[in-house]
């Protein structure tokens, strides 16, 4: 059976070389990442199994002159920056591969929100493609427990390996001509979310708390090199954050320097440890804050 995966980003690799592995032919149509490092891992596991690869050079038709030429019997999404036209498939099996739970996570960064919002639980769904983004049948979820540790680049690792115990269900369905199993969604309010902007990745330290700065954090790394803030005009983002007993009655975005390592206030009174910074292109450990003016009793976002 010949497999087609279309996708932009790295993640794919795992359920290439699964379905590799189990005797298919996988074709990979590959759309380059703006990810120099997620290239290299493209190139590098290309260059290792000598997959069926072609890679877009940014002509509108080229992944449907794709799909004539390879004619695969199924084919799955995952990541992709343009909304394919389902009637061009010609009736092959299409699935895309979402990072998500639906219809309560659509859009571009179900990763990014989820942890964000500090969802208890993580979802991820496969969904058949649909002329609309994320609004096919969904014939696939897998839910996970939202954990500490967990941050975008490892929720987004999770997903591409969880998800092949989904492609390998549609498979088997493809195989017995099976009807594909329907997930129910009725009843689960839709929402759209939008890809993160400047707003939505800068810490409001008068309104966070510690746990909501702490889930931005782990939503912002590492492609964001973290949660964003200021101190005086310029840029410095928090690459890892913890919630703390220490209370205090300092302003919001405190800075306090202790024993064991840099505290800062937040709203409600409660504060974070964080050991990580990132500054002037630069990662910078807590310790060596006060080179940059970050002093205990200096303030961030002011």
């Amino acid at each position: 059976m010949r497999i087609g995966i279309i996708s932009n980003s790295d993640q794919f690799i795992p359920m290439a070389y699964t379905l590799a592995n189990q005797g298919l032919q996988v074709c990979i149509f590959y759309a380059p990442s703006e990810d120099m490092i997620a290239n290299q891992k493209v190139t590098g596991f290309i260059q290792a199994t000598r997959l069926h690869f072609t890679q877009e050079v940014h002509q509108p038709d080229e992944v449907y002159q794709w799909l004539d030429n390879v004619k695969p019997a199924t084919v799955f999404v995952y990541g992709y920056r343009h909304l394919l036209d389902v009637p061009r498939f010609n009736g092959i099996p299409a699935f895309n591969i979402h990072p998500g739970p639906l219809p309560s996570f659509r859009g571009p960064s179900p990763a990014f929100w989820q942890l964000k919002t500090g969802q208890p639980t993580l979802g991820f769904t496969i969904h058949e493609l649909s002329p609309r983004f994320d609004a096919g049948k969904v014939v696939w979820t897998r839910s996970i427990a939202n954990l500490p540790q967990y941050h975008y680049g490892m929720v987004q690792q999770l997903c591409s390996q969880l998800c092949v115990e989904g492609v390998a269900m549609i498979l088997n369905a493809v195989r017995q001509q099976a009807p594909y199993p329907e997930v129910a969604t009725t009843g689960i309010a839709a929402a759209y979310h939008k890809r993160p902007q400047l707003k939505d990745v800068l810490i409001d330290w008068d309104k966070m708390d510690a746990v909501e700065i702490c889930n931005l954090i782990r939503a912002c790394n590492p492609w964001n090199k973290g949660a964003l803030t200021v101190f005086q005009g310029q840029e410095v983002k928090l690459m890892d954050g913890m919630v703390t007993e220490l209370q205090t009655a300092h302003p919001p975005g405190t800075m306090m320097v202790r024993g064991d390592g840099l505290y800062i206030a937040c709203a409600g009174g409660k504060s974070i440890k964080s050991n990580m910074l990132y500054m002037h292109d630069g990662y910078l450990p807590s310790y060596h804050t006060s080179i940059y003016g970050l002093n205990h009793g200096a303030r961030l976002g002011a």
